[in-house]
């Protein structure tokens, strides 16, 4: 392999992870280094502020965001909580307490409310 050129076999998934109400610092940020070494993914992230439009699932430290988005809200954080609100924000897994658009939807407007299909778009 020449200077310079990229290996793609070591190249590393790196996720932004919107955290609300702001990056974490300090306590946060280390409650949150703790859960991603019990998390089993090779995916590295950068947590970022989340902001509407946010990519992904955002996780809501203390207070719930105010605009719709798919979030995991932790009102006190620990390591537990976070591993768990970490692995559903990448996907890894799902789990009930998460908060989608679609259960906010429903919430608000009842059960008959759906996603549609790629085939209805």
């Amino acid at each position: 392999m020449s200077p310079g050129s990229i290996d793609s076999a070591s190249m590393t998934n790196i996720v932004p992870l919107p955290i609300y109400p702001s990056k974490p610092t300090g306590d946060d940020l280390a409650i949150l280094k703790a859960a991603k070494e019990l998390v089993v993914t090779e995916t590295l992230i950068k947590p970022v502020r989340a902001v509407p439009g946010s990519p992904g699932r955002v996780i809501a430290l203390r207070e719930k965001p105010g605009w719709l988005c798919d979030y995991a809200y932790i009102p006190n954080p620990n390591p537990d909580s976070m591993k768990a609100a970490l692995e559903w924000a990448l996907g890894l897994t799902e789990d009930a307490r998460g908060i989608t658009v679609i259960r906010t939807l429903r919430e608000i407007f009842g059960p008959g409310v759906r996603e549609l299909t790629i085939d209805e778009r």
